[in-house]
């Protein structure tokens, strides 16, 4: 974690990205300086209120603290988890119960209580099946 606070130890792997970008992608126009003015900002305001942790050790201090409650949410579902979704149209991430284990570090014998909420239909951003489509008044209705 020691990098993503420090600063002086982040400006030269910034500017090794951006020497990479500049050449990969024939980027000839871009001010270096400006944007580290601009993420030196930020940076000041994050590691101020200390908006960084180490999320392992922070995650088992609160899962074992008595006076803790956690509660994780999903902004994806099924379809798009990557073990379970209709591969290749997924996202890096475990979107079930299982994430808050492998993305949050919090052990299966931790998780206490699983809310699952479903719509009726389902949506998708982007290409891939979509199995529930309708081409119909109701498809154009919902």
């Amino acid at each position: 974690m020691g990098d993503l606070v420090d600063w002086d130890s982040f400006v030269p792997k910034y500017n090794k990205f951006i020497e990479a970008a500049k050449f990969n992608f024939h980027v000839t126009e871009f001010d270096t300086a400006k944007e580290l003015d601009q993420l030196r900002t930020l940076h000041e305001r994050i590691t101020k209120d200390k908006m960084i942790v180490d999320s392992l050790d922070f995650m088992s201090k609160a899962v074992n603290d008595p006076k803790k409650r956690i509660i994780a949410e999903g902004a994806n579902a099924v379809m798009l988890d990557v073990d379970f979704g209709t591969f290749p149209f997924v996202t890096s991430s475990s979107t079930t119960i299982g994430g808050v284990c492998t993305g949050l570090g919090v052990p299966p014998q931790a998780v206490q209580t699983t809310i699952g909420i479903m719509k009726a239909y389902t949506t998708r951003v982007g290409g891939g099946p979509f199995p529930t489509q309708l081409d119909n008044e109701v498809g154009i209705t919902l």
